[in-house]
């Protein structure tokens, strides 16, 4: 023993004294083929390139906001809800923290006049109670004034108006003069109202508000000084489309900026350029940007965007607001107002230049780089705000801070078109995003839009809405039937039932399936954030599971549960990227009523234990009746059909024991559709059946009526014969003529079986 001990003693100092040393390791190969890189759509080189932020895994974003005046309107939801998307990937699927900021123009042409007109509407209702005549006639002198100035085609007398427009092909001449219909609108309803005429005086002025407001602005404009009233009206609209984005689960900015808190700011930022040799005073308190001097200058370029629209002056002049376009010095049409001169009827803050107001590009430059730097990653905004308002801010930008790159990528969102027309707010053919909500539900727009690429136009038409609500109902169901799987499965193991985990050849195909969904979405999400595609992926890879599901149900394969549970919240991942609200549980998106609690636990539980309970007296008092069981499955079936009303499905299974699903209402209402067209199936069948048996009774009866006939007295009808030989066969037509061969060998046949017809009578009857 003392031997061993001494021997074990010596082995272990012989291995303390060699040197231990790490076993080898064997690096992974690199896998085949090339990584791929995010790219991005960049409008400035109008190529996809790969995507480098200035600061690691930060990103700087400016996102150009909303001109505060009206509704927010269907082509805002896509401009704001595609950012949003492309906002979320970059942040919560490659995992960037991103610095948000977008501004809210709340000084701006559009909106003093929007607040000018609004006013002296509101001033012009309250001194109005009814329609009279002075009303009547200073209506048809406004009315005029607008026909002259807006439908110059026409030079009758007011009442022939209406007859006028019918004449013309407006459909055609839109093409040319876009805003044509939108006159003839204005200038119909007010004709109506007018020469009908309206007595209803809030009907009245509304019928009348746009053909009154211009002459009312003209006339009164330039007295509406209190600044207020260009605060009130701003504020009330940037509010609602605070309200819309939220309803539409757009993120909210890092940070906002407005305008009117950046005037000091704007004032500051004009000296420079100006300061920098990029921009000059005008005698009337004005400063404009030089385009010809910046576009001379070895280090810079102007309309980096869109160079081909850079002389285009009906683009330049509605990018300086119709506030500004008359009485100007500057020295050039394309250069642009840093700093406008405020008129009568214009709020103003004072400057070194006098009393005036920011233009509208030098807002954006402004604020963006005081929250983001003279250098920034990203800026996005609608595609139609290219030329000049992102040209310009460019041009000022670089122009302020002497650099050659202000923004590095520029992501456009596409045009959204309504049944094949491009929307705008200034024609007023916009669908407000209020209106879109009330027809399609907030996860229905998303999808739209997410079905397009960002950077692509979208058509918003019946056929794509179809298209999303099929889709969205796959996923619907898929869903559904996930959570009913999943639960029925947590009970057989609460009741301590063997469930096998061990994967087949078919579960593993599913794993493989996955994983090369996630490639596949991965490789997109890389591709300029291709939503589209990955949708695709994510309905490919459903389709595939909801095989395997129904090969568990059938019988062919045992369920294995956890490919399917992976595959569900990698798909819920997914979504809850895109901006549709994952479940707590991660096996489905969000409904509404997922989120909040509705009472008590017995007030929740009282309807399915009142059918439960209501279920157990039928059944008790059949067992006590001793009923058949085709009652008691009639029972069975009232109780699925409560249970339904209830948003919970009973599916049987071959192998018994019902799946248990709990319905949204959009599953629920599609169920009860379903069922009530099975339904109306089945009693267009009955319908059917009753006709038949009706026609075959009638058939049955007309058969009777005509085997009473004795088979002799079968053609005893002079209308059509005149004489008979022994048998009762005709041998003459009425008119007198021999009957042929054919025509009677063909009667003899008839009387034969009629014949064999009146015997069977005469059995019946003897019987």
């Amino acid at each position: 023993m003392v031997r061993k001990l001494f021997s074990r003693l010596a082995m272990s100092t012989t291995t303390a004294a060699r040197k231990v040393t790490q076993p080898p390791w064997y690096p992974p190969k690199v896998p085949a083929g090339e990584k791929p890189a995010l790219k991005l759509y960049n409008s400035l080189t109008r190529n996809k390139e790969t995507f480098v932020p200035l600061n690691h895994n930060q990103i700087t974003w400016y996102c150009c906001g909303p001109t505060v005046y009206n509704h927010a309107h269907m082509g805002h939801a896509r401009n704001y809800v595609c950012s949003d998307i492309c906002r979320r990937i970059l942040q919560d699927y490659f995992g960037y923290n991103v610095e948000f900021v977008q501004n809210v123009t709340d000084i701006d042409d559009k909106i003093i006049v929007a607040a000018r007109h609004e006013y002296l509407f509101e001033q012009m209702e309250a001194q109005y109670k009814e329609v009279d005549e002075v009303l009547l006639e200073h209506a048809k002198t406004y009315l005029k004034e607008y026909v002259a100035k807006n439908l110059a085609g026409f030079d009758a007398e007011l009442p022939g108006l209406v007859a006028w427009l019918d004449s013309l092909n407006l459909q055609e001449l839109a093409v040319e003069q876009p805003k044509l219909p939108m006159y003839a609108k204005a200038a119909r309803d007010a004709h109506q109202a007018i020469f009908k005429p309206e007595t209803d005086i809030k009907r009245f002025l509304a019928a009348v508000k746009d053909v009154l407001v211009p002459s009312l602005d003209k006339k009164h404009g330039s007295t509406v000084t209190d600044p207020e009233i260009f605060r009130k009206l701003p504020a009330f609209w940037e509010n609602k489309f605070n309200q819309d984005m939220d309803r539409l689960n757009v993120l909210q900015p890092t940070v906002t900026t407005r305008v009117s808190e950046y005037v000091p700011d704007i004032i500051a930022f004009v000296e420079r350029i100006i300061s920098n040799g990029f921009a000059y005073a005008t005698k009337d308190g004005s400063v404009y940007f030089d385009t010809v001097r910046f576009e001379n200058d070895p280090n810079h370029d102007y309309a980096k965007l869109q160079p081909w629209n850079k002389g285009l002056l009906e683009l330049i002049n509605d990018g300086e607001g119709s506030l500004s376009l008359d009485g100007t010095s500057k020295k050039l049409p394309a250069d642009f107002a840093l700093w406008k001169a405020s008129k009568p009827g214009e709020p103003a803050w004072d400057s070194k230049w006098g009393p005036g107001r920011p233009g509208w590009h030098i807002e954006c430059s402004v604020m963006a780089s005081d929250i983001l730097g003279e250098v920034i990653d990203i800026h996005s905004g609608g595609v139609d705000l290219c030329f000049p308002h992102h040209d310009n801010e460019l041009a000022q930008s670089e122009a302020c801070f002497n650099n050659k790159q202000w923004i590095n990528y520029f992501m456009h969102n596409g045009h959204l078109h309504i049944q094949g027309q491009k929307m705008s707010k200034s024609l007023k053919n916009f669908i407000t995003i209020e209106e879109a909500l009330e027809t399609h539900s907030a996860r229905q727009l998303r999808l739209v839009f997410a079905f397009g690429n960002w950077d692509k136009p979208i058509d918003f038409k019946d056929a794509l809405i179809s298209e999303v609500k099929a889709y969205e109902l796959t996923l619907l169901k898929f869903f559904t039937n996930v959570r009913a799987l999943n639960s029925d499965y947590r009970h057989a193991v609460s009741l301590g039932q063997y469930v096998s985990k061990r994967l087949g050849d078919v579960e593993k195909a599913l794993l493989a399936d996955l994983a090369q969904a996630q490639n596949d979405a991965h490789a997109a999400f890389c591709d300029n954030l291709s939503t589209p595609i990955v949708l695709r992926v994510v309905q490919e890879l459903i389709s595939k599971t909801n095989t395997y599901i129904q090969s568990t149900v059938t019988g062919e394969n045992e369920l294995r549960l956890e490919p399917v549970l992976a595959i569900t919240k990698w798909i819920v991942k997914i979504l809850d990227i895109l901006g549709f609200p994952a479940r707590s549980d991660g096996l489905g998106w969000e409904d509404g009523a997922e989120s909040g609690s509705g009472g008590s636990s017995e007030e929740i539980a009282m309807p399915y234990v009142k059918a439960l309970s209501q279920f157990r007296d039928t059944v008790r008092e059949l067992a006590k009746n001793k009923a058949e069981s085709s009652a008691i499955l009639q029972a069975s079936d009232a109780l699925r059909a409560d249970l339904i009303n209830l948003g919970i499905s009973l599916d049987d299974r071959p192998n018994g024991g019902a799946l248990v699903k709990f319905l949204n209402e959009q599953e629920r209402a599609e169920f009860l559709k379903q069922q009530e067209l099975k339904k109306e199936q089945a009693l267009q069948k009955e319908k059917k059946k009753q006709e038949q048996a009706a026609a075959n009774a009638k058939k049955e009866q007309e058969r009777l009526e005509k085997a009473k006939v004795p088979p002799q007295d079968l053609f005893k009808d002079t209308s059509l014969y005149s004489e008979w030989d022994e048998q009762g066969l005709p041998t003459k037509t009425a008119a007198g003529e021999e009957v042929t061969k054919s025509m009677r060998k063909k009667l003899t046949k008839q009387q034969q079986q009629q014949e064999k017809l009146h015997q069977e009578y005469l059995q019946k009857v003897g019987n």
